[in-house]
């Protein structure tokens, strides 16, 4: 079977941008308590990226940032993909990985088997990665 991969890049920016609209998702008054943020992104000793969101101006209390997993990351950026109508495969194997200044999602398809899943007459391919928007409801 032919192996096909995609790069996509998301500028600083980009994830800045996305990262906040999920925050301003799962708590609405976010952006009024947060004030302005800056991105910090970095691969961490694991191989993951790991970013966080840092208020520009020190905050009373005991959270000073917010702290995104590559699971995490990765959500958001496929909520956000799916927002702007970026075609994405369901079953490809999704990754990210920092390129210079940039996140890239890298998404490899054909490279390995994928398994059914079999539920009540219902067949549904299932991509691990796709697990914490599917959990959500997946309509955005």
């Amino acid at each position: 079977m032919p192996k096909e991969v995609r790069y996509i890049l998301f500028s600083p920016e980009e994830v800045l941008d996305a990262l906040v609209a999920g925050m301003m998702l799962a708590q609405p008054g976010w952006r009024n308590t947060a004030g302005p943020v800056r991105l910090d992104m970095a691969t961490a000793p694991s191989g993951e990226v790991i970013a966080r969101l840092v208020p520009q101006k020190p905050r009373p209390g005991p959270r000073a940032h917010w702290s995104f997993t590559a699971g995490d990351i990765l959500a958001i950026l496929l909520q956000t993909c799916r927002r702007n109508r970026i075609p994405l495969p369901l079953r490809g194997h999704k990754q990210l990985e920092l390129m210079g200044t940039c996140l890239c999602l890298t998404i490899m398809m054909g490279d390995a088997e994928t398994v059914p899943e079999v539920r009540l007459q219902q067949i549904r391919y299932v991509d691990p990665a796709l697990g914490p928007l599917l959990a959500r409801g997946g309509r955005g």
